[in-house]
């Protein structure tokens, strides 16, 4: 027993001697995995959707249509309701019949035409050895004629651009009468019914988007130094009897927030995790654990 407690003395010894150079501890890289410690568990998280939208109206009026009931499913950039718009589809029927009218462009055109016609005629008139048959006056207002006749050109061309410009206008302004929905997911609330007046940004429905889902635990102020963004996680659900309804199921997801401070009274960090819920079997409401796995952290030699 006395040989082997020296034969182990001997190798520890050998060992410092093998890590300390010059007076320095030189440290081996640091991997976290997802064995042992390298896991942080973070329980009793709570859950809710990433994505929530109280979808409001650009505008006042009244609600001429809303056909979707809570638990309709939604698209983003789909029409949820529209607004009385008599008024606003009339002005643009006016101001696409001004766009398509080039009349007065048309009419600049011959006008124009005529004018270089005379001055041309004038021109050859003068044109004989000795004649002068149009005097230089008359030849100088010729020359100006045709020239206004083609700035009539020009403005009758702009004011044609901006009709153009006014179309485009009354389009968009048409379409503030549309409520429009920004993401996907599903209508969770109504607030209106058809013919009901409505304010400017005023909600018409909810949607939420249940298969993202936003997960936030609090960490040791210790353990918050050992994370970053990006780093993934797992979860599932915390209540045993809960989670065996399905079948103790796990959900991927991501770290996308560290808080910057400090809890004053529990002393830990408030974290957050993006993780995916395609099947919606994550219940917003319920608690989970949440593991989060370490990417690989590198210690700085001394």
């Amino acid at each position: 027993m006395i040989h082997s407690s020296r034969h182990h003395f001997y190798w520890v010894c050998l060992l410092v001697v093998v890590f300390t150079v010059s007076g320095s501890v030189c440290f081996a890289q640091e991997t976290l995995t997802a064995s042992g410690n390298g896991v942080i568990r973070v329980p009793n998280c709570s859950m809710e959707p990433l994505y929530r939208a109280k979808v409001a109206s650009d505008r006042p009026g009244v609600l001429a249509e809303l056909k979707l009931e809570e638990g309709d499913p939604v698209k983003s950039g789909q029409v949820v309701a529209r607004l009385r718009d008599d008024v606003a589809r009339a002005t643009v029927a006016i101001a696409k019949k001004q766009a398509e009218n080039d009349i007065e462009v048309r009419l600049a055109q011959k006008t124009s035409e005529v004018a270089k016609a005379e001055l041309e005629q004038a021109k050859q008139m003068d044109a004989g050895p000795g004649l002068q048959v149009v005097t230089r006056y008359e030849l100088r207002r010729l020359q100006l004629s045709a020239e206004q006749t083609e700035l009539q050109i020009e403005q009758a061309e702009n004011e044609l651009e901006v009709r153009k410009l006014q179309l485009n206008e009354a389009i968009e302004r048409l379409k503030e009468y549309l409520v429009i929905s920004p993401i996907d997911g599903m209508v969770t609330r109504r607030f209106l019914t058809s013919g009901e007046s409505v304010q400017q940004g005023g909600n018409i429905v909810e949607v939420t988007n249940f298969k993202i889902l936003k997960v936030i635990g609090n960490i040791e102020v210790v353990d918050a130094f050992k994370i970053k963004v990006g780093d993934p996680v797992i979860v599932r659900l915390e209540d045993p009897t809960i989670s065996a309804q399905i079948d103790n199921a796990t959900f991927n997801g991501k770290i996308r927030f560290i808080d910057g401070s400090v809890s004053p009274i529990a002393q830990k960090v408030r974290i957050w995790a993006e993780v995916e819920n395609p099947d919606g079997l994550l219940l917003p409401g319920l608690r989970a654990v949440m593991e989060i796995r370490p990417t690989t952290r590198t210690a700085k030699a001394n």
